[in-house]
């Protein structure tokens, strides 16, 4: 490719016009024009200047091929996000089920007869565990996204192939919830009734806890589902956060109406992707003390007090929510 083929690739990648670039450089539209018709070519000052807006190699810009280039890099960068979004999925997934696993170990060890305050200091591990889980991987996904430019585009055939999948994975979680309900019911349907080696008591737990067993299966399979969705949702980041991390220096020499424009859209992209995780996150919670309101109330009769599960709920979403803005939200 030729240098001016070059710069009209990276003009157009980075969705400058002719103008815009003119006025960067300090130059006339026609000049540009004549770069990239090779009919002129530009002072090393100018050189450099085009390398640092496009942010690429002067070698790569004179005389290589910059889609080529740009093919590799996005390769790349496809390659660490996915890596990096997969990580954090898992992360987020593996700490809303661990509380879950938490609550029904607790009632599989109550099953067991085991004293009760082995059960609670069980639950209260396994949200401590949960909590440094979500810490890290905040942070974590807080610094990807500062390091590193995103991505252009995500790949429409994994796209296509995720979202012919999305509503199976969604009823099939619905489906484990709605098997959980009916087994608990027709384990404790008998007044009074448990089989050999349990007591009435230890029996109600034991149907608990299957019934919470296939709820965790099933709050994973929605989170995990919600988070791959949230993964895909790249459309105009790549660009954005691109120019996002420009040189100070170079930020300086924007139009106020370009810079405006670029933060605006990229906090844009960024709230959307913190409020799927956020909603993914909120919803498992809610799921979660719905769950709770339901196993104790059949259980143990505490339809009045059980209430309280669904405002720990509220305050919890309420955290979360303050967390992803945190993260997510930052101009």
């Amino acid at each position: 490719m030729s240098f001016g083929t070059n710069v009209l690739f990276y003009r157009k990648k980075f969705g400058i016009t002719q103008e815009e670039l003119a006025e960067k450089l300090d130059v006339t539209r026609q000049t540009v024009s004549r770069w990239e018709t090779d009919s002129a070519f530009p002072d090393m000052e100018k050189l450099l200047a085009l390398c640092k807006i496009f942010d690429c190699n002067m070698e790569v810009l004179v005389r290589g091929n910059a889609e080529a280039e740009n093919t590799k890099q996005y390769k790349a960068n496809l390659d660490a996000y996915n890596k990096h979004m997969n990580m954090y999925s898992a992360l987020i997934t593996s700490g809303v089920c661990i509380i879950l696993a938490g609550v029904t170990a607790m009632l599989f060890l109550y099953s067991a007869g085991v004293r009760e305050v082995l059960g609670v200091v069980t639950l209260l591990s396994c949200i401590a565990i949960a909590v440094a889980i979500f810490i890290s991987g905040g942070v974590a996904h807080g610094n990807f996204m500062r390091e590193n430019p995103g991505m252009e585009k995500y790949p429409l055939e994994r796209l296509r192939a995720f979202r012919r999948k999305e509503p199976f994975l969604y009823a099939g979680a619905t489906v484990l919830i709605l098997i959980g309900i009916i087994l608990m019911v027709a384990m404790c349907y008998e007044d009074g009734y448990s089989p050999a080696g349990f007591t009435v008591e230890e029996w109600e737990y034991f149907a608990g806890g299957i019934f919470l067993l296939l709820v965790t299966v099933a709050v994973g399979m929605y989170v995990s589902t919600g988070m791959t969705a949230a993964k895909y949702d790249v459309k105009s980041y790549n660009r954005e956060c691109r120019m996002r991390e420009c040189d100070e220096s170079f930020e300086e020499e924007l139009s106020a109406m370009t810079e405006e424009k670029l933060k605006e859209k990229c906090s844009e992209t960024l709230s959307k992707k913190g409020d799927r995780i956020s909603s993914a996150i909120c919803g498992s919670i809610m799921l979660t003390a719905t769950a709770l309101y339901l196993v104790f109330g059949f259980l143990k009769n505490w339809w009045h007090p059980g209430w309280i599960v669904f405002v720990v709920g509220g305050i919890l979403c309420g955290i979360v929510s303050l967390i992803v803005e945190a993260i997510c939200g930052k101009k």
